[in-house]
């Protein structure tokens, strides 16, 4: 078994720190060792107090885990004097595992977490120790001495912290303005870009998670470059999911790749069930010339190994209609770009069918009560998904996500109506007037 020692305070809301730290090395199949560095009196909006540990009694916990356990990997988090660094670093030395350092500096609400000379003392004793260090905009200007204010200096920031030592820096752009949160992977080798969707929402123990995610794929066995993948791909669902705890922050969820994994069996049989029923009971003529399929995802979907669909799709023979293949995770991609829209635009909204477009079976969904919504394929642009392009289209012009969008195709594309729901239940719900 891998074993992380996190380095750390405590957080009494239980939102970062060494509480986030152990659920995040946990939810990777890790075990959490602890060195506890100071407790804080805080909650998801301001921090009352910090009590720090001295030095002496860091290490000694440290030494205690060491001369005991064969640790795997080792995370820093608040270390909040320059005499705790120094002390850690000594110990560290002779460790001689990877080490992950997030200089934290500051808490989420904004308080500051350290004393004067701990960033230059993390900078010259720690990290020249480090395998990743992984600073936030505000950790990173602290660090340089240089202001972030665009992409150029975002670079220019990071090859100066790696300037000081580690084998690698993460500079998170998350704070940065945009669509997008661009984090950059910079080493000796050059520097390869983590972009995803910026979640419209402030959370409280992203950094702690993230750099945590990172020293269990170390302690895993991964290589510094996919352990920052995976840990990306974490931390996104960590802060989509993040928990309303207190009046402040959304508390950062570490967790919340665990419990969508451990959702798949049972999404596979909700699938699996419902194409049984389209296979029984509904008419054929409902089948479009491309094939029929149902899509669902998993919340806050990250591409097609996330949503669950019909191998080959669903097809006419005959007086019946069949699944050409099997239910899975990754077996929609037409579909699942509708599905990937529709809850970007809406998270409840993770499951779509598609159906064969004609005006009477358009009419008799508007005569259910339905909310319909359409777009128009002449007006697509060059160069962009129809689906995820047309789904965003009728969702702008609606206002919200309507229960059906459809198009009346174009050159080459055969139109067609798409009903979209929260699960498969209520999406065959929406269309149970047409069931034999």
């Amino acid at each position: 078994m891998a074993i992380i020692l996190t380095v750390a305070g405590s957080d009494s809301v239980g939102g970062a720190g060494v509480e986030a730290d152990i659920k995040a090395i946990s939810s990777m199949g890790a075990h959490a060792a602890v060195a506890l560095t100071a407790v804080t009196a805080q909650n998801t909006s301001r921090l009352r107090e910090i009590f720090p540990l001295p030095p002496e009694q860091v290490t000694a916990q440290i030494t205690a885990v060491a001369e005991d356990a064969c640790i795997s990997a080792v995370k820093t988090g608040m270390l909040h004097s320059a005499r705790t660094v120094r002390a850690v670093a000594s110990l560290l030395t002779e460790l001689k595992v990877p080490l992950v350092i997030d200089p934290v500096l500051f808490a989420g609400v904004g308080a500051s977490l350290h004393k004067e000379g701990l960033a230059e003392s993390l900078a010259k004793d720690l990290f020249p120790l480090a395998t990743v260090v992984t600073p936030n905009r505000e950790e990173a200007e602290t660090l340089s001495g240089m202001k972030i204010t665009d992409d150029r200096s975002l670079e220019e920031v990071g090859n100066i912290l790696l300037g000081l030592g580690p084998q690698a820096i993460l500079l998170k752009g998350g704070h940065l303005d945009g669509n997008m949160a661009r984090d950059l992977f910079i080493t000796d080798e050059g520097v390869m870009e983590l972009v995803s969707p910026r979640l419209d929402r402030k959370v409280h123990g992203a950094g702690c998670t993230l750099s945590s995610f990172i020293a269990a794929g170390l302690g895993l066995g991964l290589e510094p470059k996919e352990a920052v993948q995976e840990a990306k791909r974490r931390i996104y669902d960590s802060i989509a999911m993040a928990l309303p705890v207190g009046k402040g922050l959304l508390a950062i969820n570490p967790m919340a790749t665990l419990y969508k994994e451990a959702m798949r069996g049972r999404m596979i049989e909700e699938v699996r069930s419902a194409v049984e029923t389209i296979e029984q009971r509904l008419p054929p003529e409902l089948v479009p010339e491309v094939g029929m399929n149902l899509a669902y995802a998993l919340p806050y979907p990250q591409g097609y190994r996330e949503i669950c669909g019909v191998q080959g799709r669903l097809v006419r023979v005959g007086g019946h209609i069949r699944r050409a293949g099997e239910v899975r995770f990754e077996g929609s991609r037409h579909i699942a770009r509708v599905v990937m829209a529709a809850a970007a635009a809406d998270p409840e909204v993770r499951c779509v069918m598609n159906l064969r477009y004609s005006e009477e079976t358009l009419a008799t969904l508007e005569s259910f009560g339905l909310d319909i919504g359409s777009f128009d394929r002449a007006e697509e642009p060059e160069s962009v998904s129809s689906m995820e392009w047309g789904t965003a289209k009728a969702i702008e012009r609606c206002g919200h996500v309507p229960d059906v969008i459809f198009d009346r195709g174009g050159a080459g594309k055969e139109p067609m109506i798409r009903v979209l729901g929260r699960d498969p239940e209520e999406v065959l719900g929406k269309i149970a007037r047409f069931m034999r």
